[in-house]
C-alpha cells in the first residue's frame, strides 16, 4: 500500500482531509469531462488524473452519476460566487438583475467548462441542483431588490418569493439549453429584462 493509499484510509477519520481530497478529485473530473466529453469521461481517465486507482475513487463517488452530481454542484456554486462578488455591497436594480441573469445563461452556454451541465443527457440532474444554487443567488437577489420602501419595485399582487425564483429558475434552465431569444447581447438583455418586468410591479 503507498503512502497516498494510507493517506486515503486516514482521511475516512478525518473529514476535512477527506473533502480535500474529494474536491481533488472533482476539479480533475471536471478537468477531463471539459477536455474530452461528458460521455467520453471514464472513472480509469480520473484515477490516472489523480494517482488513485479505481477502486479508491469508488470509496468517495458510488457512480459516474455520483460525481456527475458532486461536478454540477461545483461548477453551479462557481457561477453563483462570481455574482455574489459582483453584486457585494450593490443596491440590485433591475438592470444589474437582468445582467445577473444573463451572465448565468452565458456561461453555461459558451464555456467549456460548463459543457457537462449543458449535456441533455444530465437535464434532470441540472434542473434539480439549479433549483438549489441559482435559485439561492436569485433570492438574495431579488431581497435585495425588493427593498421594503414604497418607492422602490415590489413583486406583481399574487406572487410569492418562492413561486417568483421558481419561475425565473425554470426560464434560466430553458434559456440555459435553447438560448436566450434575440440576434445580439442588447436584444437578449431586452428580452430577460421584459421577463423580470413581467413578475416585479414599478
Amino acid at each position: 500500500m503507498t503512502a497516498k493509499q494510507r493517506n486515503v484510509r486516514k482521511a475516512k477519520a478525518d473529514t476535512r482531509e477527506y473533502a480535500k481530497v474529494k474536491q481533488v478529485m472533482v476539479e480533475a473530473a471536471v478537468e477531463l469531462m471539459a477536455g474530452e466529453g461528458f460521455r467520453k469521461f471514464r472513472f480509469e481517465q480520473l484515477a490516472e488524473r489523480v494517482g488513485y486507482n479505481r477502486a479508491t475513487i469508488y470509496r468517495y463517488f458510488d457512480s459516474k452519476r455520483d460525481l456527475t452530481s458532486a461536478v454540477m454542484m461545483a461548477l453551479m456554486q462557481e457561477i453563483t460566487a462570481d455574482i455574489i462578488r459582483q453584486t457585494a455591497g450593490n443596491h440590485v436594480t433591475r438592470e444589474s438583475f437582468t445582467e445577473s441573469l444573463y451572465q448565468i445563461v452565458i456561461k453555461l452556454r459558451t464555456h467549456p467548462r460548463y459543457a457537462i451541465v449543458m449535456d441533455a443527457h444530465n437535464i434532470e440532474t441540472f434542473a434539480r441542483l439549479s433549483r438549489e444554487y441559482f435559485s439561492d443567488i436569485t433570492t438574495r437577489m431579488l431581497e435585495k431588490f425588493l427593498v421594503a420602501d414604497s418607492a422602490q419595485p415590489m413583486l406583481k399582487p399574487g406572487l410569492n418569493m418562492h413561486e417568483t425564483v421558481d419561475w425565473l429558475m425554470h426560464q434560466i434552465i430553458s434559456y440555459g439549453f435553447l438560448g436566450i431569444p434575440g440576434d445580439d447581447p442588447q436584444q437578449q438583455k431586452s428580452y430577460l429584462n421584459k421577463m423580470v418586468v413581467s413578475v416585479i410591479l414599478d
